[in-house]
């Protein structure tokens, strides 16, 4: 993959684009998201959405990690500022208010958010990763509480 390439959030559906800002920037801005509140862990992600997510503490290795080559399966990538599973659901809000996200294959998506804080030279990279659509969404409802609520009571 072409990282300097630009991409577009417009390569996915409507659908999903709305999804994304209903769900993810919308929860997060108006506060109606209930992040989990259990200790982040790695594993419980992986067994109960099915992907990779390696929390970083060092934007410095999320840097050195998104200048290397990137894994054909499905990973997500973060950096991480102590609050594990709230700043990971920040990080997706990023992704998504920015638009730095686009279609890579069909069902999938690629996400990469860079920002420039203001004692940062260059932008750097703060969330990366491949990932199909449906685990996006696994991932995004068992990150909010709210989204579990939802569902039991449809």
């Amino acid at each position: 993959m072409n990282k300097d390439k630009i991409h577009s959030p417009y390569s996915l559906s409507a659908t999903f684009r709305a999804y994304a800002y209903d769900e993810v920037v919308l929860a997060w801005e108006t506060q109606r998201v209930n992040i989990i509140s259990a200790k982040f862990n790695k594993k419980t992600l992986e067994d109960g959405c099915g992907l990779y997510v390696l929390r970083l503490d060092k934007l410095s290795d999320v840097q050195r990690r998104d200048e290397g080559t990137w894994s054909s399966d499905e990973f997500l990538i973060f950096h991480n500022d102590g609050r594990g599973y709230e700043c990971l659901f920040k990080r997706l809000r990023d992704t998504f208010a920015h638009g730095h996200y686009w279609q890579s294959k069909q069902d999938w998506i690629t996400i990469r958010h860079r920002y420039k804080g203001s004692r940062d030279k260059l932008p750097n990279t703060r969330v990366f990763g491949n990932l199909r659509i449906s685990t996006l969404k696994r991932m995004v409802a068992f990150l909010d509480t709210t989204n579990l609520a939802r569902e039991v009571a449809r």
